[in-house]
């Protein structure tokens, strides 16, 4: 990503930040999109392939349909949450 865009950590996730000049000031944007796919599968996504990260806003996750074009968000994971699924997994 362009050295323009601000890097800020936000619930144990990171993102990168549109510049204030941009037209998506302040859109963010996960810089591991694999953890975003990773979260919306456990949450209920059905052919993660047809699908493409977006982008993160109130804590939800935006994906958009290759084929249909819609949007579907997944609420993220708390870092409660994230903390208890890694206990699980051990």
């Amino acid at each position: 990503m362009d050295s323009k865009f601000e890097h800020i950590e936000e619930n144990g996730i990171k993102y990168f930040v549109h510049p204030k000049d941009s037209i998506f000031a302040g859109m963010k944007i996960r810089e591991n999109p694999e953890e975003a796919f990773e979260n919306a599968i456990k949450r209920g996504m059905k052919n993660p392939d047809d699908w493409m990260y977006m982008y993160s806003e109130k804590n939800k996750d935006y994906f958009k349909n290759y084929y249909t074009r819609n949007y579907k968000s997944f609420p993220q994971f708390g870092m409660k949450e994230k903390v208890k699924n890694r206990f699980k997994e051990r």
